[in-house]
């Protein structure tokens, strides 16, 4: 949870953790609330996220463990969350849709998100938003468009590739040390029958049990990190496609200019040639002088 906090951790990967936890569901859930308060505004939707995550993960689950404890706090985390946005209004309306998909699933009890409810900030109207659209699920996100055409935008792809590296267990260095340090016993079967000394087996006993625990963590870690990283190739195939596509539109746009470029450019000449055919009115002497009023009316005088 801190690591979400501090470094944007993958939700999905912490929602894993956490279930895999559940026994400790008390203590998660008071360090998200605790985190939830500390963080900066702009995160504390990122702790919903999580939330979210977790609890219908769990529902589909039949896990009833972190549905009672964030019973215990989401009331002051809405509260908090709902104050801290009152300039915000897509953040307003992204916990709205959080609270609805909840009643829709029925997560929780319908008392229970009308409680939740009544925390938003008044005189701000149900589905108000600043684009005045429709929210997105928090599950399902829409992944904003560049130009409102169907494509990803670079700056979503680079963040979704940042938070896989930063977070990745597959690059966990610490996790590779660890096993690399472990007895050679933890993985030979038949050395465990050579060894006589009692004290001696049951530190290793212990030493194995906190190894399986390591590994069964660090394999949901690696699990969960290879449908984001499936996510997030797909997505870079649609952001590749609609580059693509974007590249012909800018060559189409490119040969539509230069024709119009080349229309100026014959215009432009054409009004240079045929002011060069004009005759030069300025006065600079190419013409010849006006005859004399009196030579016009005077006859031979």
């Amino acid at each position: 949870v801190v690591l979400c906090a501090e470094y944007g951790q993958s939700i999905q990967t912490l929602c894993g953790w956490a279930i895999h936890h559940k026994r400790h569901a008390q203590e998660v859930v008071d360090v998200w609330f605790q985190q939830l308060t500390k963080s900066p505004k702009e995160r504390k939707l990122l702790f919903l996220y999580l939330a979210n995550d977790i609890v219908q993960n769990c529902k589909r689950k039949n896990i009833d463990e972190f549905k009672k404890e964030f019973s215990r706090v989401l009331p002051d985390a809405l509260s908090h969350t709902y104050k801290s946005a009152l300039e915000d209004l897509k953040t307003v309306k992204a916990i709205d849709r959080i609270l609805a998909i909840w009643l829709q699933r029925e997560v929780f009890s319908k008392e229970f998100i009308t409680k939740l409810q009544s925390y938003r900030p008044k005189g701000l109207r149900a589905g108000e938003s600043e684009s005045g659209e429709g929210g997105t699920s928090p599950n399902n996100k829409r992944v904003r468009t560049s130009s409102d055409s169907g494509g990803p935008d670079a700056e979503t792809v680079i963040r979704l590739l940042v938070n896989l590296e930063r977070g990745s267990a597959l690059q966990d260095t610490k996790m590779k040390q660890q096993l690399q340090n472990l007895p050679p016993e933890v993985w030979n079967v038949t050395s465990v029958d050579k060894i006589s000394d009692r004290k001696r087996l049951e530190g290793l006993l212990k030493s194995i049990d906190t190894t399986y625990e390591q590994i069964s963590n660090h394999r949901i870690r690696l699990q969960t990190e290879y449908t984001e990283r499936t996510k997030v190739a797909n997505l870079l195939k649609e952001f590749v496609s609609h580059q693509k596509q974007q590249l012909k539109h800018v060559e189409a746009k490119i040969l539509e200019y230069q024709g119009k470029l080349q229309k100026v450019h014959d215009v432009r000449g054409r009004l240079q040639s045929h002011l060069t055919s004009l005759p030069d009115l300025t006065g600079g002497g190419s013409l010849a002088p006006l005859p004399e009023p009196g030579s016009l009316f005077g006859g031979g005088e």
